[in-house]
């Protein structure tokens, strides 16, 4: 994230988060991806990108 050097106080909408925070995001996160549709193959279970993509907000028609 670049800050504007022009205005030394902080934006009151810039988010401050904590470690804390930041643990419990990503657990909740982990927890959607173990829930999402599992595929096997060899014994062993994925999931697709595309599913974690959309998991993480991510449009996987965007283009960059």
């Amino acid at each position: 994230m670049v800050k504007d050097k022009t205005n030394s106080r902080s934006s009151s909408s810039e988010k401050i988060t904590t470690n804390a925070q930041k643990a419990i995001n990503r657990s909740e996160i982990l927890d959607e991806i173990w829930a999402a549709k599992k595929h096997i193959k060899d014994g062993d279970w994925y999931v697709r990108l595309s599913d974690v993509c959309a998991i993480l907000g991510e449009d996987a028609n965007e283009k960059a």
